[in-house]
């Protein structure tokens, strides 16, 4: 991911996928609704401490990836699907696993 359109749009579909609405993750993370709504919809800046927080509400971590890697992860590419790139498909499209105490 590399634009804040593109990040806003994953938040989005992590949000609804845990079926959560704008206003109980924006609580949850102590964030307006409206700069959550602005980040989803990818305008404005955000801080990385409310990005971070954003994700540990989300239950999702903030990983670096070397950009070979990442392009193999990326969605809609015209090159033929790799067993590297179903897996990692099915990883993300998975909810988090909960870690036991």
């Amino acid at each position: 991911m590399t634009t804040l359109a593109a990040i806003g749009s994953f938040l989005r579909q992590a949000r609804k996928d845990r079926a959560m609405t704008v206003s109980e993750l924006a609580a949850k993370a102590g964030i307006s609704r409206n700069t959550l709504g602005a980040l989803e919809a990818g305008r404005g800046n955000v801080e990385l401490n409310t990005l971070l927080a954003l994700l540990r509400c989300l239950e999702l971590e903030l990983q670096f990836v070397p950009q070979p890697v990442a392009d193999l992860a990326r969605f809609g590419t015209d090159t033929k699907p790799t067993g590297l790139q179903d897996e990692v498909r099915g990883l993300m499209q998975s909810p988090p696993r909960r870690r036991l105490p």
